[in-house]
């Protein structure tokens, strides 16, 4: 992999970076005059208490941000060395998040910088707080993750931005017809939905959005503390979203909304299109969608996800494919839709092929390793689906090799958000 270093290279960044580091000394020095408090007691090694946040006036986001800010200032050498990816590589964490924070929603001093199309740290409405870890990071290691992931996009960037400006873009392509997109499977696939909302977001190309927010959404496992247990960054079931280029994209759960809201939603989305296809020949989005779509489905995407063991997993897929895919595939109709389907991410957990095998794992099982020789469900599904033949598109993840990226804290699954997910998106994108 290579280094970021032509982030530090460009003169822009150098000044934003510069200003930040002025602005962040000087908040340190008046903070003292004003407050008449030691630099010891500044150094923000205490968790967060309401007492502590009452004593320096922070509420507890503020505090852990600023605490971020200070062990960054303290870091000798200007970064952190991560294996990452199969060799050391020099991970600079101070340039690489005040660039994201300075291009992406976060502080800046120059409101001459241009934006640079991403987003970082909830400066996105879509984005879930427990996929942010730049929002969630609390100590040096998830900081490495953090810059890691971001560095990933940084490298990424150009085929990430060629294909958003490539559909959203009207001066590149301003005859493009708009289309109406299904995406259907568990919250793996939900991650390239939030990545294409939030990209899209960046560039000012959302007109119209509807996101389910849960008024509470349970607290992930391996956190101790929930930093929002409920409403806009919690957790969401359905979305849909209407770019300015008249393209929709609309997210439901395959197995229906998840926990006590399971019955709100679609039981079986599978089951539902199949018994379409037997009465009609063909397929909607079904009754769950966030907003109601604006005519008939022009692209169905889906993935079984990671919920099921690999039996079932095959049985949902050759279920799909003789019961759903092959009849559309067939189908002489102006309004059959396309059909593409993303395998499912690569899990790096600590185990003999990387998978999740319960909830009894222990903490040494729950830790991601960076790489691992297979993965076993894409593969099945690689087996049972070819592209041209039971579906138009088949859209491999291809992310063996990409195990430190993931949010850590026994979730060896997701991917930080930005991150993985991002460039997936961008391919899915340019497959409609």
């Amino acid at each position: 992999m290579q280094s970021i270093q032509f982030i530090r290279q460009k003169t822009i960044v150098k000044l934003a970076i510069t200003l930040l580091f002025i602005k962040v000394a000087f908040f340190h020095v008046t903070s003292i005059i004003d407050d008449g408090t030691s630099s010891e007691e500044l150094e923000y090694k205490e968790d967060w208490t309401p007492q502590l946040g009452e004593q320096l006036g922070l509420t507890q986001k503020e505090y852990r941000v600023k605490r971020r800010q200070y062990r960054w200032r303290r870091k000798q050498g200007g970064g952190s060395t991560l294996n990452l990816f199969g060799g050391e590589q020099k991970v600079e964490n101070d340039d690489i998040t005040t660039f994201m924070n300075d291009n992406y929603g976060g502080y800046s001093n120059d409101v001459n910088i241009p934006r640079t199309m991403g987003y970082y740290n909830l400066s996105c409405p879509f984005e879930w707080y427990k996929y942010s870890c730049a929002f969630m990071q609390d100590n040096e290691f998830d900081e490495q993750i953090t810059a890691a992931s971001v560095q990933y996009y940084q490298q990424n960037l150009a085929e990430i931005q060629r294909a958003f400006d490539s559909v959203f873009n009207d001066q590149i392509n301003p005859q493009q017809k708009p289309k109406r997109i299904f995406m259907t499977g568990d919250s793996l696939l939900r991650q390239v939905f939030i990545s294409i909302a939030c990209n899209a977001f960046s560039l000012n190309a959302v007109e119209q959005s509807e996101v389910q927010w849960r008024e509470e959404w349970p607290c992930p496992e391996g956190i101790a503390k929930c930093a929002i247990t409920g409403g806009v960054h919690s957790g969401f079931d359905a979305a849909s979203v209407r770019f300015t280029n008249g393209m929709e994209i609309h997210y439901v759960p395959h197995g229906g909304f998840a926990y006590d809201n399971r019955s709100q939603g679609e039981s079986d989305v599978l089951q539902r299109m199949k018994r379409q296809v037997d009465d009609s020949g063909e397929i909607d989005f079904g009754t769950k969608t966030a907003f109601p779509p604006s005519g008939p489905m022009d692209v169905l995407v889906y993935n079984v996800g990671a919920h099921f063991t690999l039996m079932k997993s095959r049985n949902m897929l050759n279920s799909f494919v003789s019961n759903i895919a092959m009849p559309l595939m067939r189908s002489k109709s102006e309004h059959r839709p396309k059909i593409v389907y993303v395998t499912t991410p690569t899990a790096h957990f600590n185990t003999t092929n990387g998978q999740y095998l319960s909830r009894k794992m222990g903490d040494e099982q729950k830790q991601c390793v960076d790489r691992v020789a297979r993965n076993p469900r894409a593969e099945l599904e690689k087996r049972i689906l070819k592209a041209g033949v039971s579906v138009d598109v088949l859209l491999d993840y291809d992310d063996l090799e990409l195990g430190a990226l993931h949010v850590q804290r026994g979730d060896c699954l997701h991917y930080c958000m930005p991150g993985a997910a991002d460039l997936v998106a961008a391919r899915l994108l340019d497959s409609f």
